[in-house]
């Protein structure tokens, strides 16, 4: 009886120990599925990239501040298609007041080196005026497939530009114009009717096409440039910089037919009815260094291997005198940027002092 009551007391003992073994066990689970559940929370925290349609809550909104400043790779800005031009070691300011130029914006890029040689205020607001017309060619050429399409003018896009005293090239209402002509009706002689002719080939309307002339100005890295038009008409919200400028002229030259249409000195446009021998296109960059040479050695002669090849000139009442050009020297490229001068004269006149006193 004794062993009997010993065995049960050693039982209810025995059973108590099991039972808190049990107990110390199915605490330890508790604590070991609770302490993974806290472990797979952490490592579930959903990044950038989680799928909005997941009904789970978003636990990254109660991370702290200073997570936002890790690098998100999806939201890094793309990079220029054009590199931006670095100061040569050797830049000079241009000083628009000894130099005596007429021009309050000015710069002179190497091209080949893609560096500013010289300058001043290259990175001032500028009204580009007709310089637009540079991206308006660039736009337009990159964005039209079929080369052979036409347009046909109406009224209702050319009498506005009458009113604008816009200059045009001379097509005229009801006269199907092919698009390599406008390209050059656009550069050449300046024409407001070509450009936006070229705008609504493109875009549909100007509007957008100035939207596709902006993104083109952030894909080449102009942070200086904002358009609302296709041809450099006034507005207070449309400007530009001389280096930006500079920039477009250069990216333009890479494509050949941008490169074609900037250098030609004149060009026949088709046979229309309204035309029946075509318009005769003279180059107003080409006309306005008739008569003048470029003398950069100073020996008094125009210096041989060196050839003024085109580029784009702008006037508004607004924006003064403006001037674009790409000179060849020596079988390398240069590109001169000037703005805000008196006359056409004096804008070209400014053009050339500047090649002939800052190129050696």
């Amino acid at each position: 009886m004794k062993i009997l009551r010993s065995s049960r007391k050693g039982g209810a003992a025995l059973a108590a120990v099991l039972i808190m073994i049990i107990l110390l066990a199915a605490g330890t689970a508790i604590m070991i599925v609770t302490g993974r559940g806290q472990i797979k929370e952490a490592a579930d925290v959903p990044s950038v990239h989680q799928d909005e349609s997941s009904s789970q809550p978003d636990e990254s909104s109660s991370l702290p501040d200073d997570t936002s400043s890790q690098p998100d790779e999806s939201s890094e800005p793309e990079k220029p298609v054009m590199a931006a031009p670095t100061i040569a070691a050797d830049y000079k300011d241009i000083d628009f007041i000894e130099d005596k130029l007429s021009s309050k914006y000015a710069v002179l890029m190497d091209v080949d080196k893609n560096e500013i040689i010289a300058g001043t205020n290259i990175d001032k607001k500028i009204y580009p005026a007709s310089l637009t017309k540079i991206l308006s060619l660039i736009v337009a050429v990159e964005n039209v497939e079929d080369t052979t399409v036409e347009f046909k003018f109406t009224a209702d896009l050319l009498n506005p530009l009458v009113e604008e005293r816009a200059s045009v090239a001379g097509f005229l209402v009801d006269e199907s114009v092919p698009f390599k002509d406008l390209l050059y009706g656009a550069i050449l002689v300046s024409g407001a009717d070509a450009t936006s002719a070229l705008a609504k080939i493109v875009a549909g309307s100007e509007k957008k096409f100035a939207d596709m002339l902006n993104k083109k100005a952030e894909e080449l890295g102009l942070t200086g440039t904002h358009f609302v038009n296709a041809s450099g008409l006034h507005d207070d919200d449309h400007y530009s910089t001389c280096k930006d400028m500079a920039i477009a002229l250069a990216y333009a030259l890479k494509n050949d037919t941008c490169r074609k249409v900037l250098t030609a000195d004149k060009y026949t446009t088709a046979k229309t009815e309204a035309h029946p021998d075509g318009i005769l296109l003279y180059s107003i960059v080409h006309s306005r260094f008739l008569g003048y040479y470029i003398d950069c050695d100073g020996d008094g002669a125009a210096d041989p291997n060196t050839k003024l090849d085109g580029g784009k000139t702008g006037f508004t009442d607004e924006a003064g005198y403006a001037l674009a050009t790409v000179l060849t020297r020596n079988n390398k490229t240069y590109i001169c940027v000037n703005a805000h001068s008196t006359s056409d004269l004096s804008c070209t006149l400014d053009n050339i002092a500047i090649y002939e006193k800052y190129l050696k």
